[in-house]
């Protein structure tokens, strides 16, 4: 019989983070959510559900780690901002796109990118103290969701963002976070609203298309030329057109065709 698949439990990752924090630091918890993700990812999202809306889960709050879900919407994006502590991120459903900037040399000054980095399902990336980054999914159709491990007390920590554009440092804070996933789902459901209006507008599309490929296919036989009973049709009006014709030369009475601009019947 095929061995049953291992279901992901989320206290039990947890305990396995801590232990290995305790016990050899940030390689040993990367190491753990490396195993995670390398059992496979679809027992994780069984665990976590399908994503209806971008959210933040914490699933342990510190003060020696704080281990989140992050689920990103369709197309969204979380402006730069920075941990001051070391943070991994593991990516289980999705593609995680992350920039990468230095800060400016300027005060004022507009962040700097240096590099991209792409964190695709499966993957897990270290990142240092004094990372600044930005996260995207670019997909428009589907969620992300990945873990975001912080190494000490991160939700209690002053950190800064850089919004609204790169130019803009700011203190970071969870109101602004919880701002910034609210306006992501508004996104999504005005999205969704548009889609579902369209698919009236679609589905017409759809059918007209196929109506007009039947009324070709109707006319035309399987070699592509015209179908026998149509090519009897139009053999038996010409005989009768010409035969009509004759009759009426015959009798004086065969008119002169006129042509009439469309409109112009008169």
């Amino acid at each position: 019989m095929p061995r049953s698949r291992r279901k992901f439990d989320i206290d039990e990752f947890v305990r396995e983070c801590l232990q290995a924090w305790e016990a050899d630091g940030a390689a040993a918890v990367k190491d753990v959510l490396d195993r995670t993700l390398g059992r496979g990812c679809a027992p994780v999202r069984e665990c976590f559900g399908d994503p209806r809306e971008a959210h933040l889960q914490v699933l342990y709050p510190g003060p020696e780690l704080v281990i989140e879900n992050m689920v990103w919407a369709p197309g969204m994006s979380y402006p730069a901002h920075n941990h001051n502590t070391p943070v991994m991120t593991g990516v289980y459903a999705g593609l995680e796109v992350n920039d990468f900037y230095h800060p400016s040399p300027r005060v004022g000054g507009r962040l700097q990118r240096t590099e991209t980095v792409d964190i695709g399902e499966g993957d897990a990336v270290l990142m240092g103290y004094d990372a600044i980054h930005r996260i995207a999914n670019p997909n428009r159709r589907s969620f992300t969701g990945a873990f975001h491990i912080y190494m000490g007390d991160y939700l209690h920590s002053s950190r800064s963002i850089w919004y609204p554009d790169e130019a803009s440092e700011t203190t970071a804070s969870f109101a602004l976070t919880k701002d910034i996933f609210a306006a992501a789902n508004r996104d999504l459901a005005a999205a969704r609203l548009e889609d579902d209006l369209d698919q009236p507008r679609r589905a017409k599309r759809k059918g007209m298309a196929e109506l007009t490929g039947a009324t070709v296919a109707a006319g035309t036989s399987g070699s592509g030329g015209p179908s026998t009973t149509g090519a009897a049709r139009a053999s038996a009006a010409n005989a009768g057109a010409r035969r009509s014709s004759k009759a009426r030369a015959a009798s004086g009475t065969l008119a002169r065709t006129h042509l009439h601009p469309p409109g112009d019947q008169g």
